[in-house]
């Protein structure tokens, strides 16, 4: 999807920065030329237009494009209209031949967009459409659905007497900036909302007003009515009562005459203080409603079987929030990681879970063995490597790692040696899960039709036979992970996936259980925890050891193992950094004994034990 903001002023700068921040193509154009991104006629590479234009500029730019469409066959952009008044533009865009999109954004260019209401007025159906729906959704936006014929009375009131009100404020009471040091809260914030008005355009406000003169002669009507009820003081009690019961919703409601004084503007030092004790306080109750949404919204992932830390939101957010400053963006990105940290804690501590478990990305075969492990994707933290998850642990992150160390076919997960000598971590666990490949695209395909195959190089080993024989003509493409491979699905490729991952990403299955060979394509899995004090228990030891560089050395090693019965389950020599000089990792059936370490020591230049485990069945991350 290729985004056009046509207009880039202040909605317009706010479309363009939102949907950048979350990855898609975006580019702008506007009469002023240093707004723009591209020219005029290179619109029509676009397939989805935003007309951010000012009101009175809508006709202008619906007419600009309809000729662009008739020069240009095949060019059918969708067309997203953001105005606050309906009815002129829409008739305008009935008749231009465009799909579009109506919406009423009911927040300005500098508010954020979480809890924001988006009013849908007319509907596509378009895919486009579907796609920025569902990022308004994401990004925490109300959407709500009005009638068109509809949209342009309710707004009357809704938008025409509330600025009527405020605009009434500020032409009778011509209030001096030094009135305000006897002002009340309400009164500040009343002020702040009349200033925003009566500082932005002026010919949007008058298509709002003008739209709104009915309603406007009504509500002065009964407003002089109301003038006389309020000389009458029974009458005014009955009336403040049956009003209180409509509206009750004043909860929290100091937070908002508190948040005016952060947008006070003062000079004297002592002021200066009591300024930034007002904003300190205002900051802590809002992380505390903060980490109460948090709460709540650890509920619902229980219920969806969604992990608490979803990295690709939290990155988003991140984006997001500094796009919108001038601070140092690191270090704002430390802040907020940090609060997000917060939350994530009351987010664990809700669900009553101790801890976390470091995976592979969502849909790869380590997440799925993690599954089987712990039932539930709530505990998962996310990697996108196998390095990811030592650093993870190592730090103190999460607990737990869940790492692949071998499969049946393609061998030891050779890295991951090279990690587990250099991390300070110990296994403490094994698990294994059978592997069942299965082809998928993003529609139904024939074979012939497909042109690319994407996956991990070890899923394509795993499944050349079915390749060599089905798909002969496909190009191979390799990925760091199958979780990888389905993100670059296009309509004529594939992916070599698990059944669950193409579940997850709603892909269509072309073919099940296409691994060569069926039932014995085994991947051991090692659980790994920071090296510490727990007591280590379990029939397996894993360790690394180096030796002298003589004939005979290894043999010494492997005679202290043989003299005492220990079979020797897995042996695997790295490179050591020197060359032709070797470092050997096994896996020995026993839990070595001081004596046995004693004897191992006399014969090895060094040796390291990684870990002392079982095969679990279950991981408890509750206790």
């Amino acid at each position: 999807m290729k985004i056009l903001i046509y207009g880039v002023g202040g909605m317009g700068r706010f479309f363009k920065d939102f949907f950048y921040s979350r990855g898609y193509y975006v580019k702008g154009y506007d009469v002023v030329k240093e707004r723009s991104d591209v020219e005029f006629n290179e619109i029509v590479d676009f397939n989805v237009v935003f007309l951010c234009v000012p009101m009175n500029e809508m006709e202008n730019a619906i007419k600009r494009l309809m000729e662009l469409k008739s020069e240009n066959e095949g060019f059918n952009p969708l067309l997203i209209d953001i105005s606050s008044i309906k009815d002129p533009f829409l008739k305008l865009l009935d008749n231009s031949g465009f799909d579009y999109l109506s919406i009423h954004p009911m927040f300005g260019p500098d508010s954020e967009i979480g809890l924001s209401n988006i009013i849908l007025v007319v509907e596509s159906g378009r895919k486009e459409e579907e796609t920025i729906l569902e990022e308004f959704k994401k990004a925490g936006a109300i959407l709500s659905k009005i009638d068109r014929d509809e949209h342009d009375k309710k707004m009357a009131e809704i938008q025409g007497v509330i600025h009527f009100a405020l605009v009434s404020i500020a032409n009778f009471l011509n209030v001096k900036r030094e009135d305000l040091v006897y002002t009340s809260p309400i009164f500040c914030v009343l002020y702040k909302l009349a200033c925003r008005i009566l500082n932005q355009d002026w010919k949007m406000y008058y298509y709002i007003q003008k739209n709104a003169e009915k309603v406007r002669e009504k509500f002065l009507k009964e407003s002089l009515k109301f003038h006389e009820l309020l000389k009458d003081k029974k009458k005014f009690e009955e009336f403040f009562k049956e009003k209180s019961k409509v509206y009750s919703d004043f909860k929290d409601s100091t937070l908002i005459l508190d948040a005016f004084k952060s947008t006070e503007e003062v000079e004297d030092i002592n002021l200066l203080r009591g300024y930034i004790r007002a904003v300190d306080s205002l900051i802590l109750r809002l992380l505390e409603r903060r980490v109460e949404a948090g709460r709540k919204i650890a509920k619902y992932k229980k219920q969806l079987n969604e992990p608490v830390e979803l990295q690709d939101i939290e990155e988003a957010k991140l984006k997001d929030l500094t796009l919108k400053t001038q601070l140092n963006s690191l270090k704002v990105q430390e802040i907020f990681s940090l609060i997000m940290e917060l939350t994530k804690e009351e987010e664990y501590k809700t669900l009553g879970i101790k801890k976390r478990l470091a995976v592979l990305p969502k849909g790869s075969f380590s997440e799925e063995a993690a599954l089987r492990l712990i039932n539930s994707r709530l505990p998962l933290k996310y990697c996108s490597t196998t390095s990811e998850i030592f650093k993870a642990v190592e730090s103190g992150e999460v607990e737990y790692g869940l790492i692949p160390i071998e499969n049946s076919i393609n061998g030891t997960v050779l890295p991951v040696l090279d990690d587990l000598l250099s991390h300070k971590v110990e296994v403490f666990g094994e698990t294994k899960l059978e592997i069942n490949h299965c082809l998928a695209a993003k529609r139904k395909l024939d074979f012939k039709n497909i042109k690319v195959i994407y996956s991990h190089p070890q899923a394509i080993a795993q499944c050349m036979g079915f390749i060599n024989n089905y798909l002969p003509h496909v190009e191979l493409r390799y990925t760091q992970s199958t979780s990888d491979a389905v993100q670059l699905l296009d309509d004529s490729s594939a992916a070599i996936v698990s059944e669950n991952a193409a579940k997850i990403n709603g892909l269509y299955i072309l073919r099940k259980n296409i691994e060569d060979l069926k039932g014995r394509n085994i991947t051991r899995f090692y659980l790994i925890r920071r090296k510490g004090k727990e007591m280590r228990e379990g029939k397996v030891t894993c360790l690394f050891f180096g030796v002298e560089d003589r004939p005979g050395a290894l043999k010494d090693v492997l005679e202290v193992f043989y003299k005492k019965g220990i079979n020797l389950r897995k042996l695997e020599s790295r490179p050591s950094g020197k060359l032709g000089d070797y470092i050997f990792f096994a896996e020995v059936e026993k839990a070595l004994s001081n004596e046995e370490l004693v004897e191992l020591k006399n014969v090895t230049t060094f040796y390291k034990i990684i870990g002392v485990f079982d095969e679990i069945k279950s991981l408890d991350v509750y206790a």
